[in-house]
């Protein structure tokens, strides 16, 4: 009888090994993957920012960004916009930009400001922060498209369901 607890117990511990729990959707692609977003005529490589801590975090801490790389920062909602440089060693400029992918306004960001940079709008979608100068360089400006197929590709990559934050 012994025998036959001993041996039942074995083979439901060897049954429970073999189950692996699947993974977090937002484990598959981390924040640190770079996404292709085309931003009028130019591809740039985003860094896809959608939970609270992500957006919270942003660009702190980075001290070297190339040219092509860049973080948008993903909302479930129209709003006016505010972001500050606190611990961001380095200028941005941010892009506001609508629902659609219309861009609305550009501003720049200095290293280290706490003082807020705001929109200008209350129908911003999400924002997307480059390297100081970029758009200014690469003549992305207000009313150019910024490809929100590509948006909803990276975010279906990192997990996340794109309708909830490009519709």
């Amino acid at each position: 009888m012994i025998r036959l607890s001993l041996l039942s117990l074995a083979c439901l511990l060897v049954a429970c090994d073999g189950h692996q729990p699947a993974a977090a959707p937002s484990a598959e692609l981390g924040l640190e993957t770079r996404f292709p977003v085309r931003m009028g005529f130019v591809l740039s490589q985003l860094r896809i920012a959608a939970t609270d801590l992500e957006k919270a975090r942003g660009l702190m801490g980075v001290t070297k960004l190339p040219d092509e790389e860049g973080m948008a920062f993903m909302y479930d909602a129209e709003t006016r916009m505010s972001f500050w440089m606190k611990d961001t060693p380095l200028d941005l400029d941010i892009a506001f930009v609508a629902r659609d992918g219309t861009v609305l306004e550009v501003r720049t960001m200095t290293a280290g400001d706490t003082e807020t940079t705001a929109s200008g709008s209350d129908q911003v979608r999400f924002a997307i922060e480059m390297r100081a100068g970029w758009f200014g360089h690469f003549g992305v400006k207000p009313g150019d498209k910024v490809n929100v197929d590509d948006l909803r590709a990276a975010l279906q990559a990192r997990g996340f369901d794109p309708k909830r934050f490009v519709p």
